[in-house]
């Protein structure tokens, strides 16, 4: 701190006057550098899978960039999408990537969800499966492992199952094996179930493990809610800055995702704990590619999951997508030209 000078009684009143308007104004300085270099904002973030399709947030967090946007930020896992919507109504965590019919479920009972973002938009699964399992007729009477109840890995097995005519649960067993997708993968290998739906870069494991992919994505094929970033309603009204600095370092961590392969790989491996490079590049190349570089709410996969949910439960029918999201951070972001202008010349 720089000195402005001693002051004393006995000196001039003009001087003395000269002293004091000097430290008024070094004072004024002092406290306008205070206000604009504040402590950053402390924030917990849940992420919910050991899968490529959760890379942004940690791209984002390796990158720096929500120490960028003033955030203190420290990334825990949530064990599926199911679960990292219970915590975030527990109140422990304020903002999650979360996944599944969960949060849509919940707002429909009366939960405090929003959806603010979509990463992952789409069903993005295959179904891996035990060497001795070649047609959808051999899992009948099989167990298949999932995260969860509720969380996208349920859903895309239920669908698929219902897609070939077999009832699950009753058809074929539906246990919750949690530990993440290589934990489920390792399930398969031992034959404690006959198979698992999984992302890259788990699918590239299978394969050089001999294992048969039964399903690919394309015949899950839908819009879906499968990686949605959410948050309390009441955290976004007090906390909206926070919300929307998060927001413009996620939209920026994906514009690394997209720009910068080799450092994504690397933070991908990182979070994976996976050292095969094959692997990693198979995550980041089916992956990269489907992440929206404006990623709004998806309205579409929230529609999907009220059709699901619409079997069981009359609110879900007449129920809208947009009462479950709120695209007015993106679309801020989006109206400003910030978006466009990250990807300006790389294009």
């Amino acid at each position: 701190m720089m000195e402005t000078g001693p002051f004393r009684s006995s000196l001039p009143k003009q001087k003395t006057s000269c002293y004091l308007l000097r430290a008024l104004l070094w004072s004024f300085v002092l406290l306008s550098f205070v206000g604009t270099s504040r402590a950053a904002d402390k924030l917990v973030f849940g992420w919910s899978a050991i899968a490529g399709s959760q890379a942004v947030p940690w791209i984002t967090k390796e990158a720096g960039l929500f120490e960028k946007h003033g955030l203190d930020t420290t990334l825990i896992y949530l064990d599926g999408g199911s679960r990292a919507i219970q915590v975030l109504l527990s109140g422990d965590v304020p903002i999650v990537q979360g996944g599944g019919n969960s949060p849509v479920a919940a707002r429909l009972r009366g939960g405090d969800v929003t959806l603010i973002a979509g990463v992952v938009n789409i069903l993005a699964y295959s179904l891996i499966v035990h060497p001795e399992i070649k047609r959808p007729e051999d899992l009948r009477g099989k167990k298949l492992a999932i995260s969860r109840y509720g969380s996208n890995s349920d859903y895309a097995t239920r669908k698929i199952l219902i897609k070939w005519g077999l009832k699950p649960d009753t058809d074929v067993a539906i246990i919750q094996i949690p530990g993440g997708q290589p934990t489920r993968l390792a399930a398969v290998q031992n034959g404690q179930v006959a198979g698992l739906v999984a992302q890259p870069p788990v699918t590239v494991l299978a394969r050089k493990a001999r294992l048969n992919s039964l399903a690919e994505p394309s015949d899950f094929g839908s819009a879906y809610t499968n990686t949605p970033i959410a948050a309390t309603s009441a955290f976004i009204k007090d906390r909206r800055d926070i919300v929307r600095r998060f927001t413009r370092a996620l939209v920026e961590g994906i514009f690394v995702y997209k720009t910068q392969k080799e450092f994504s790989k690397r933070v991908i491996a990182k979070y994976m704990r996976v050292n095969d490079p094959e692997a990693v590049e198979d995550s980041y190349q089916f992956f990269s590619p489907v992440v929206p570089s404006k990623p709004y709410p998806p309205l579409d996969g929230i529609k999907e999951v009220l059709l699901e949910l619409g079997e069981k439960d009359p609110k879900a029918r007449s129920a809208k997508p947009e009462d479950f999201a709120d695209s007015s951070f993106v679309k801020e972001l989006d109206d400003s030209g910030f978006i466009d202008g990250l990807y300006k010349g790389k294009r």
